[in-house]
């Protein structure tokens, strides 16, 4: 049914919110938390429809837009190629389909198919002439066997790869040919013949018959199963040697053939959606960081399967898989063994006993990958692109994480202290006000190259300092730096990480964190841990950023697109741009009492404006750099960026939050 009233449409709009925001954790446009609903800017000229049950809660739902009736947003408009649709359709004949959601109970029955049939009948009585669409990787094969078709460039959001898809509708033979359960409902009267498919590959070239298809099945399933590298004798990764034709065709109508660009990365670590896929040709490689910085260990080839451990439930994806040139595989769905053990329980057993001898067997190549001074001896099959990285490069990484301008010479430390000391004073006015006092024991976590612990140590004249930092070259520095200054006999430096802080119990009175949790995958863990090395009565104070109180004005183009992919490119490494306005909900959480916040407003004028910039922005920079998201036009932004804060007549500020709480 489609919603006859207003109600009925902020029903759709909490399912919504239920489905993405509490279900699958996704941060997407259009959700309040407050109010528990997703409503964007597409909702208002929509048509919904829904499925419910004899009660009347809401299954499932599904929208269309028309192109003519809106206006979309110039992320969609960038990646759905609109504006070259509209030169080969007329704009009310293009329907862009969305918000397609079923509710967990209702999975696997008939919603799906009750919602997208209604939404077919829907198209083809307005005279719609293509759908299109776009859609995670594990759901390709479900679109393909609809009848969408790709048609352009694969793009990222910030849950994982997204595929746009396009189909044409009126198509009654191409939904024939591919048994698509559309094609019963589309009338002989209205087919097109393939006149609206001639016109998407006369404009994109990227538009194509996805080869799943019986017509495609042997030639796919050929090259998949046989084409192989030179040295394939000694390897153990293949999936699908010696499938007999019968287990072939079984597989094959369980999977779907896509491409993917030169550059492109396929997965990112941090993600948490499942597929995995098969190589077909061209080549993979895994990138997982050695050394503090990323490396290609290990190349995936023709006939090899990618993405397995989290396409079979574990966990968040623990590397980057990029294309190292242009490269087509096969997707196999989440519950692709499941669907095969249907057909033939033995063809199941067969490739799982398979999948886990990959498993093991990539473990002990990145075993070998990453064996240290004595890599050179050892014997890898496959080959690793990069050698370990140099100390030089390795120092220069390290130290350019925090500003973009720091290095090794003794001058730029001393910039770096001059930089850390514009604020200060408002920085520990506020932690004086809640609580710190000279005499105590004091905990940096995160100290980094020791400037926050060499500010406590020069104004606590009898305070003893610690700072707990993971990475060897930073420590090293810390420990010269307070050296310098004479204050090395009251500040110490301990190798841990937050979830591991080396120190007993009831160690210190005063535990601070600065600028850390915006990184961290888990925040209530290292609170924990915070709490735990706190006396009682002691205090845990974190000072952090929320990017949603950035202010420039005037403001870039497109300002809040970049700091959209900015956050989404973080939070994939397991980061979060937005931790300032959740530090008192964690301080709740962690079982700390008085809990309190304190902001703390940053202003170009007040700071410098070059400086300003630095602090603010150019760890974003280098943020889209590492996740490979910087180019031509990401620089440009950052230019223009710079150019507009360096202007004496432009506003930007920003805050960061100081919340804190006493152990009980």
């Amino acid at each position: 049914m489609q919603p006859k009233s207003s109600q009925d449409r902020n029903r759709i709009y909490r399912f919504l919110y239920e489905v993405w925001a509490d279900e699958f954790c996704r941060c997407m446009d259009g959700m309040d938390h407050d109010r528990r609903i997703m409503k964007d800017t597409l909702d208002e000229t929509g048509q919904h429809f829904i499925a419910v049950d004899d009660s009347g809660r809401i299954l499932g739902c599904v929208r269309v837009n028309f192109l003519d009736q809106c206006t979309f947003p110039p992320f969609l408009r960038h990646h759905m190629k609109l504006d070259e649709l509209v030169t080969v359709f007329d704009k009310q004949r293009i329907g862009y389909n969305s918000h397609f959601a079923v509710a967990p109970d209702a999975r696997g029955k008939t919603v799906a198919s009750l919602l997208i049939s209604a939404l077919y009948r829907y198209c083809l009585n307005e005279d719609i002439t293509i759908g299109i669409c776009y859609c995670a990787l594990q759901y390709v094969t479900f679109y393909y066997q609809l009848g969408y078709r790709p048609y352009t460039d694969n793009f990222r959001i910030d849950a994982g790869i997204r595929v746009p898809l396009v189909h044409c509708g009126r198509d009654r033979d191409y939904l024939r040919s591919i048994r698509s359960p559309l094609a019963r409902l589309c009338p002989r009267q209205i087919n097109d013949g393939g006149e609206a498919a001639q016109k998407m590959a006369a404009r994109f070239p990227g538009f194509r018959v996805p080869a799943f298809s019986k017509t495609d099945v042997q030639h796919l399933w050929a090259r998949l199963a046989y084409t192989t590298p030179a040295d394939r004798n000694g390897h153990k990764h293949f999936l699908f040697d010696q499938l007999s034709e019968e287990e072939m065709k079984i597989v094959s109508t369980k999977v779907s053939e896509i491409t993917f660009s030169e550059g492109e990365y396929v997965y990112r670590r941090g993600e948490t959606e499942p597929s995995m896929g098969a190589l077909v040709s061209g080549s993979l490689g895994v990138e997982a960081m050695m050394a503090g910085a990323p490396r290609i260990v290990n190349v995936i080839q023709p006939g090899e399967p990618f993405g397995e451990i989290r396409g079979l439930g574990a966990g968040r994806r623990t590397a980057d898989i990029v294309a190292l040139e242009k490269s087509t595989a096969c997707l196999m769905p989440d519950n692709f063994l499941e669907r095969v053990a249907r057909v033939n329980p033995d063809l199941a057993l067969k490739l799982a006993s398979r999948l886990l001898n990959v498993i093991a067997s990539r473990f002990a190549d990145m075993a070998y990958a990453t064996a240290g001074d004595d890599a050179s001896t050892v014997k890898v099959e496959r080959p690793l692109l990069y050698l370990q990285p140099d100390q030089n490069e390795i120092e220069n990484r390290i130290e350019s994480y925090h500003f973009d301008s720091l290095g090794d010479q003794e001058n730029e430390f001393k910039r770096l202290i001059a930089q850390a000391s514009i604020g200060e004073a408002v920085e520990f006015g506020v932690l004086d006000r809640i609580g710190l006092a000279d005499g105590m024991t004091v905990l940096d976590l995160g100290a980094g190259p020791g400037v926050t612990s060499l500010l406590f140590a020069r104004r606590l004249k009898s305070a003893s300092v610690i700072g707990v930092e993971p990475e060897d070259l930073l420590r090293d520095k810390a420990r010269a730096l307070v050296e310098s200054q004479g204050l090395a006999g009251r500040c110490r430096f301990l190798k841990g990480t937050g979830d591991k802080i080396p120190l007993d119990d009831d160690t210190a009175d005063f535990s601070y964190a600065r600028l850390l949790f915006q990184h961290l995958p888990n925040p209530l863990a290292v609170l924990g841990e915070m709490r735990r090395v706190t006396r009682k009565g002691g205090i845990v104070v974190v000072l952090d950023v929320d990017d949603h109180t950035n202010i420039v004005h005037p403001a870039p183009k497109d300002m809040a697109i970049f700091e959209k992919r900015i956050a989404a490119a973080q939070a994939a490494i397991g980061g979060d741009r937005h931790v300032g306005r959740k530090l008192y909900s964690y301080m709740h959480k962690a079982g700390l009492t008085n809990i309190g916040v304190e902001p703390i407003p940053i202003s170009a004028t007040a700071f410098g404006r070059e400086t300003f910039f630095s602090i603010v922005y150019s760890f974003k920079r280098q943020v889209l750099e590492r996740a490979g998201q910087f180019d031509e036009r990401t620089e440009e932004f950052f230019n223009e960026l710079q150019h507009l804060i360096c202007n004496p007549r432009t506003f930007a500020m920003t805050t960061v939050f100081v919340s804190y709480g006493v152990v009980a």
